[in-house]
């Protein structure tokens, strides 16, 4: 414990770190991707395929800026591909495409993000291994890339290596990550297609694909979905949480390592609120907050401190300051309330970000770096904070008046906030435990983050 606090140490005083600072997440198959609130787009982990997105097949441990855009919205990372949406509505791909499966109307991999046809549409964006489904505003349902399945929903099983429309409006959500589809119209009812040797599709029986978009059961409040793996899982409008396809692992959470073919509920809570699946493991949120893991966790993938399997939901420490989750195949990442993030599991190529390739099975910290053209520092220099370290009381001053102060821990928890309204004040941080911390002061000349260290 002693060594990672001082690994932590270092690493702050080495590097800028600012509050508020991750946006979005997504978990690839063993990469991740993030966009930071300054629309600036990040990436780490395996990059054998170029699926960082910064030219080169050199993985990286810890998250590396990719190019200098800042106008990134949406992101998408899946089995060695990467896809983003920026704000004006263009979508952009790299990495593997012997399939096609980046949109570009080729087979050759992409480096770095490519932008895909010349359409300003696109709303939300889903990859599957070899494979996207993607929503424009308008609704409609469009997909790309392998086929050899029918995971394009065209009742075909040819490839296709430049998006096609699947299906008219009134979509509303999509999930993928392997060879099977979930989406969710605007009336609530259920559709899949894909592959189904696991019942992973939902419909009651089991065959090896279906290649045209199919109805699951004939509810009408199905809210959320996810894909991974061979097994599929969702939540109702109701709060309540439901599962499907492989369960080897126990990953559907109903405490068996049964398989099924259609949605069965998982426990009786009402409260769910967002879902993640990963390939043999199910991460979800509930309405209060809390963090909660079910299914193996050979790689830590848990976040329970230990390897076991857990065959029902399983609360994920104390916290209740989380707010959105993100799950590769043995990774997973999460997002709290202040913008950080967190990471545990398997990292052998580094994709849980924290500068090692060693996996974890409890949750760490993902550090925030600056941006290149990031509008988070900016000429404010004149503002003194002392002493530091600081025992009792924190002293600030400023030639200009200060708005605000925060103080953020090593996890992104906020654990002081104070309005000022005055060029120098005094924060008592007495009853903060000894260790390391951030402050963020807001004037209106712009925010500054620095770092303390409480005694």
């Amino acid at each position: 414990m002693k060594k990672t606090i001082t690994i932590l140490l270092f690493l702050f005083i080495t590097l800028q770190m600012s509050a508020q600072c991750w946006q979005s997440i997504s978990a690839g198959n063993d990469h991740s991707l993030a966009i930071k609130n300054d629309g600036t787009l990040w990436a780490w982990g395996n990059n054998d395929y170029s699926q960082l997105g910064d030219g080169t097949t050199v993985y990286k441990s810890i998250p590396t800026q990719i190019g200098t855009a800042n106008n990134w919205v949406k992101i998408s990372a899946s089995l060695r591909i990467s896809f983003a949406i920026k704000a004006d509505g263009t979508l952009w791909s790299w990495g593997r495409n012997e399939y096609g499966q980046l949109g570009q109307g080729t087979t050759t991999t992409i480096t770095i993000p490519r932008q895909v046809g010349t359409a300003t549409n696109w709303l939300n964006i889903n990859a599957g291994e070899q494979h996207f489904i993607a929503l424009k505003t308008d609704g409609t349902l469009w997909g790309c890339g392998r086929n050899h399945y029918g995971q394009l929903g065209d009742n075909t099983t040819v490839n296709k290596s430049i998006p096609i429309q699947i299906s008219a409006a009134n979509w509303q959500e999509i999930a993928t990550k392997n060879d099977h589809n979930l989406a969710i119209k605007s009336d609530g009812t259920l559709w899949s297609w894909g592959y189904d040797a696991n019942g992973e599709l939902g419909l009651g029986f089991i065959v090896v694909s279906i290649e045209s978009l199919t109805q699951v059961g004939t509810g009408t409040n199905w809210q959320k979905v996810s894909a991974n793996g061979y097994h599929s899982m969702a939540i109702k409008t109701d709060g309540t949480l439901w599962g499907w396809g492989a369960n080897s692992g126990s990953q559907l959470g109903n405490g068996t390592a049964t398989d099924r073919s259609s949605p069965v509920q998982i426990g009786t809570a009402t409260d769910w609120q967002k879902i993640a699946a990963g390939h043999s493991f199910t991460y979800g949120i509930k309405t209060n907050g809390t963090l909660w893991s079910w299914g193996e966790g050979i790689y830590g993938e848990l976040g329970n401190g230990s390897t076991q399997i857990r065959s029902t939901p399983t609360q994920v420490g104390t916290s209740s300051d989380n707010a959105d989750l993100a799950a590769g195949r043995e990774h997973i990442l999460v997002k709290n309330t202040d913008n950080f993030i967190k990471s545990t599991g398997r990292n052998n190529y580094g994709q849980l970000g924290d500068g090692t390739t060693s996996d974890k099975n409890s949750f760490n910290p993902i550090l925030c770096y600056p941006s290149t053209l990031s509008t988070e520092d900016f000429a404010i220099n004149n503002l003194k904070v002392y002493p530091n370290p600081v025992r009792d009381l924190v002293n600030l001053s400023f030639d200009k008046e200060i708005t605000a102060v925060s103080i953020y821990n090593l996890l992104g928890q906020e654990v002081i906030t104070k309005n000022i309204n005055a060029n120098q004040d005094s924060i008592d941080v007495s009853h903060l435990t000894s260790g390391t911390y951030l402050i963020k002061v807001i004037s209106g000349a712009g925010v500054k983050t620095l770092k303390i260290i409480k005694e």
